[in-house]
């Protein structure tokens, strides 16, 4: 069967209308296809994860390395809560040494240090944050129209395809229905013909046998 696509700018072969044909509702039939399916799907090749064609694994915090442990698994797992134990101040034993009090209080100094740090991000974000993200929302949302827009569009264009391509498969399957009724009508009309000549040639023979007795009788009455 010839297949000639909606633009006609190219043809292939294919042996089915599925929107014409109903043979793939046969259980039989569509037990057949799948293990088709399963054959062709056994025989392809299984890609690795580690393959050069795969594009490579993104890591979305490889600047806060803490952040990428908080958020690990996500969201098959649930997030891990915050150590606190890293913000706390130190406190030394009452008999430590020198050292240990020279080392709790560095690492005193840096909490403080980290802990003014964050309350000046903290009062940063307070006052610039809120219209910053506000502007951020609105690019998001345009962008979000956009693709919406998109999205609806092609959705269209898909929905169009599929239906000229309904419509050319139920004409193609009436027009193939109108064939095979020609066809058979032929076949039917040539098989009549060739009977009817069955019967002509017997009738001839029968003719020509009985032209040979009567020649017989004829020739026999004259030598008389």
């Amino acid at each position: 069967m010839l297949y000639t696509s909606l633009d006609m700018s190219s043809t292939s072969y294919i042996d089915a209308l599925p929107y014409h044909d109903r043979q793939i509702e046969d259980p039989a039939i569509k037990a057949a296809a799948q293990a088709l399916i399963d054959a062709e799907l056994g025989q392809t090749p299984k890609v690795a994860e580690d393959d050069d064609r795969l594009p490579p694994r993104v890591h979305l915090f490889a600047k806060s390395k803490h952040l990428e442990e908080l958020l690990e698994g996500y969201p098959e797992c649930t997030i891990k809560g915050i150590d606190p134990s890293k913000y706390q101040p130190p406190i030394p034993a009452k008999n430590a040494a020198l050292e240990e009090l020279e080392a709790a209080e560095k690492q005193g100094r840096i909490g403080e240090a980290h802990m003014a740090l964050r309350a000046e991000n903290t009062s940063i974000l307070s006052t610039y944050g809120p219209n910053a993200w506000l502007v951020r929302n609105y690019q998001l949302n345009s962008q979000l129209t956009e693709l919406q827009s998109t999205l609806a569009s092609l959705k269209e264009s898909v929905t169009e395809v599929n239906r000229k391509r309904r419509v050319f498969q139920e004409d193609s399957g009436a027009h193939l229905v109108r064939l095979e009724g020609r066809w058979q009508d032929l076949v039917g009309s040539t098989v009549q013909l060739e009977l009817a000549c069955m019967a002509m040639e017997g009738e001839v023979m029968g003719l020509e046998e009985k032209e040979e007795t009567l020649k017989k009788e004829v020739a026999e009455l004259e030598g008389e």
